[in-house]
């Protein structure tokens, strides 16, 4: 059975998420404690307007309205302080709120940087976006609102309030306070609830996120198998979901909070009643009744104040423990504490003629699917080598492993004699510039998309790359020449030229190290003849790993390794391997 991750204290979460805007959220709270003493001090200043200036009759008419004025104009002077303090610390609130969202949202995004490609097999990129602007971010803004603002005022307004009743009169206090106790109660048990529906809908808002991501990067292929109608009835499932989820949890919501609601009024009842039998026969004021009531009502009003952003909690917490269960993940390709210097363990390399990658006894599979079970082979410097066999025989696999995309069971992989994990993953990765089947092209221009390589790069070496890549012979052909913006995923892009972008963006990180995979494998004859001029001339000067589809890319390197079953069954030059029985001559003969 798996163990079930422990969760982070929700507080103490906040609180780290929140920690250079700390200094916005007291000044917020501080000054919500104020305006909630002003917010108390009201009700009591209707009691001396109406006892000591309106109903007073041991003082003169005149005097009775110079009293009910001066308590009117301290009214108006704690409203109007309570108008200016909250505002301050509403501003306030709000920075430190889009600070603290800012905080998780960049913290998330960097975490998941640098997880391994197990972790986004398994997790959609539409479902991560809806953690970082969905539902998870909107309930936590929603409740530290709410908290950083209404619950001092509350809290304290409702203390001065309790403590001035007191001084009226003990038998409604004491009747106020059980119907509060009751409501809270019920309160406590509606958290719990609301907190385990919150977290079935995130849930459920998630897998609705990650399949709407799905086809919509999916689009071509819908329309190619005309399976929309298909998409459309699962698409309807999943609100139909969604929209039962959200039902439930509204409803719950409401219903939770009418628990409460109808015991305060049901006290509210109970309080004018032993308030009308105290007046009449305990010698209870008017002033003091009426005191009593507003006192009441700013109770009741901050009670459910507190209630609703009780339950809003429930969301939140459901919402920080989903966001928490990715950020504790940890990557499977770790980083040292201390790394090698790529250019030193080179010029070692060089010196002493070892080669520049080697896999040693490397055993690796995705999860039960085992791929290597003893991988051995090398690559010496600025030599060409030819990677062949059929699908799943483990020849894509070694340039995600060299690239520490995925971590290896067993074995270890040396570049420049040195094992990969001793250099940090940013030099092992820009050491090594690959040609990908269906390179990912960026909505910009394209020599942004070229330059996102090395941002830094002075324009002669762009230039140069984009000679080597032949992005010339297309880019002049176009009305904005490489200022044009290309669509997502390289929408107005044929095949070839992604192909070539991407090789420029390779040439422009200036790595020892070059693969090429399958980068032929989906081109037209004249693409092709494009790419393998680029690749040729690249050979010259790189170790060259061409994974190929293709074997007519492949006639000029200097070794072919021919792989089955995520073995090496063969190996030799083109010309060798071509008049010799086994593997690769069945490939060649079935592609003539």
């Amino acid at each position: 059975m798996k163990k079930e991750k422990p969760k982070q204290h929700f507080w103490k979460s906040i609180f780290e998420y929140a920690s250079n805007h700390r200094k916005n959220f007291i000044i917020a709270m501080s000054f919500s404690l104020i305006v909630g003493m002003c917010l108390a001090i009201k009700p009591i200043l209707i009691k001396y307007i109406i006892d000591d200036g309106i109903t007073n009759t041991a003082l003169s008419e005149i005097d009775r309205l110079k009293t009910a004025v001066f308590y009117c104009i301290l009214y108006i002077s704690a409203h109007i302080m309570q108008m200016v303090l909250w505002g301050v610390g509403y501003k306030n609130m709000l920075i430190g709120i889009e600070g603290f969202l800012f905080n998780i949202r960049s913290k998330f995004f960097e975490h998941v940087q640098t997880l391994c490609m197990r972790f986004h097999d398994k997790n959609s990129s539409g479902e991560l976006f809806n953690y970082l602007f969905g539902t998870p971010m909107a309930n936590l803004k929603n409740f530290l609102n709410q908290f950083s603002m209404q619950v001092p005022t509350q809290i304290i307004s409702m203390v001065i309030s309790v403590s001035a009743m007191l001084t009226y009169d003990w038998l409604l206090t004491a009747v106020m306070i059980v119907a509060l106790t009751v409501a809270m109660l019920l309160n406590y048990h509606s958290r719990k609830k609301i907190r385990r529906l919150s977290g079935d809908l995130i849930k459920c808002e998630s897998e609705a996120s990650k399949f709407t991501d799905d086809i919509l990067h999916g689009s071509s292929a819908v329309k190619m198998y005309a399976i929309e109608d298909e998409i459309n009835t699962e698409f309807k499932e999943k609100l139909n979901d969604l929209k039962s989820k959200g039902i439930t949890l509204s409803f719950t919501q409401w219903l939770e909070n009418t628990k409460p609601e109808f015991v305060q009024h049901a006290g509210i009842a109970l309080v004018y009643l032993v308030g009308a039998f105290s007046c009449i026969y305990r010698g209870l004021s008017i002033g003091e009744l009426t005191a009593f009531v507003s006192s009441m009502s700013i109770i009741m009003s901050g009670l459910n104040s507190i209630f609703t952003i009780n339950l809003m909690r429930s969301n939140a917490e459901a919402s920080l423990d989903r966001i928490n269960s990715i950020m504790t993940e940890k990557s499977q390709t770790p980083e040292n504490e201390v790394y090698y210097n790529p250019k030193q363990k080179r010029a070692s390399a060089i010196y002493s003629n070892a080669p520049y990658i080697e896999f040693k006894d490397v055993v690796f599979g995705y999860d039960d699917r085992k791929i290597f079970k003893g991988l051995n082979c090398k690559f010496e410097r600025n030599k060409s080598y030819g990677i062949v066999g059929s699908s799943g025989s483990g020849k894509s696999t070694i340039t995600k492993l060299l690239m520490r995309l995925y971590e290896i069971d067993d074995g270890e992989i040396l570049m420049y004699n040195c094992n990969i994990k001793r250099f940090s993953l940013h030099d092992l990765r820009k050491n090594i510039g690959i040609v990908p089947q269906d390179p990912f092209i960026f909505q910009m221009s394209i020599i942004n998309n070229i330059r996102i390589a090395a941002p830094d790069a002075p324009m002669q070496e762009v230039m140069r790359a984009m000679e080597i890549a032949r992005v010339h012979e297309f880019v002049n052909e176009l009305k904005m020449g490489w200022n044009t913006i290309v669509g997502d995923g390289g929408f107005g892009l044929s095949g070839g030229q992604k192909q070539r972008i991407a090789i420029a963006r390779a040439v422009l990180c200036k790595p020892e190290i070059l693969v090429f995979d399958e980068a032929t494998s989906a081109l037209d004859n004249v693409s092709e003849h494009h790419i393998k001029n680029a690749i040729n001339e690249l050979m010259a000067s790189h170790t060259v790993l061409i994974i190929a589809h293709r074997l007519t890319t492949i006639q000029n390197v200097d070794e072919i390794l021919v792989f089955d079953k995520g073995e090496i069954v063969q190996q030799g030059s083109f010309d060798a391997l071509s008049h010799e029985d086994g593997l690769f001559k069945d490939m060649l003969e079935s592609t003539n």
